[in-house]
């Protein structure tokens, strides 16, 4: 490859691992803050958090594996997303996706704005459980509460980015394991 195009050009593996199962595709920074592009896997049985961001819309785009999406919150609109899907996150609408399969799933995630970028960067240098006990600062806003259920109803085994016993930890009363997850955060 001639070095300038390395300028423009992100090759496969290459970005800003911002966590085990994040990498910064293009920054915020690289585009006027106006949006950031991020490839990410989720593992098989995973739940992403639910949450919302007062200043992000986002769009993700399946590239590997299905994803179950809940869009609006409890009771707001359920749907899977296969490969090839687009699926819109409006801001300050709260969202949660999953991982039902046991397959790795993997996607592109574009977010609009810069503050997002911010949190994902504080996540590669503080760690995911410090980051989100400062997510507020980023205008991301998790609903811990709703893990355990979820989780249960679901028949999922992990939370998304934390690298946690969860698989060992199912087994507990949704009640027990949010008030471990609550500890955690505050310590």
């Amino acid at each position: 490859m001639h070095d300038s195009a390395s300028k423009y050009l992100i090759l496969p593996g290459q970005g800003t691992k911002a966590s085990s199962h994040t990498t910064t595709k293009v920054a915020a920074s690289q585009l006027s803050d106006d949006y950031s592009v991020m490839e990410i896997t989720m593992d098989a049985r995973a739940l992403l958090t639910p949450h919302l961001h007062d200043a992000a819309d986002q769009v993700v785009v399946v590239l590997a594996g299905e994803l179950e999406f809940e869009v609006g919150g409890e009771g707001g609109v359920r749907f899977t997303a296969p490969t090839g899907s687009y699926v819109y996150k409006p801001r300050r609408v709260q969202h949660s996706f999953w991982n039902a399969t046991d397959r790795t799933a993997r996607y592109i995630e574009l977010s609009g704005g810069a503050s997002f970028q911010g949190f994902v960067d504080s996540t590669a240098e503080k760690g995911n459980m410090t980051a989100a006990d400062e997510s507020g600062r980023y205008g991301v806003h998790f609903f811990y509460d709703r893990i355990p259920k979820m989780m249960l109803e679901h028949r999922l085994l992990r939370i998304a980015g934390m690298e946690e016993p969860w698989e060992e930890l199912r087994r507990l009363s949704p009640k027990v394991l949010l008030e471990m997850l609550r500890r955690r955060i505050t310590a």
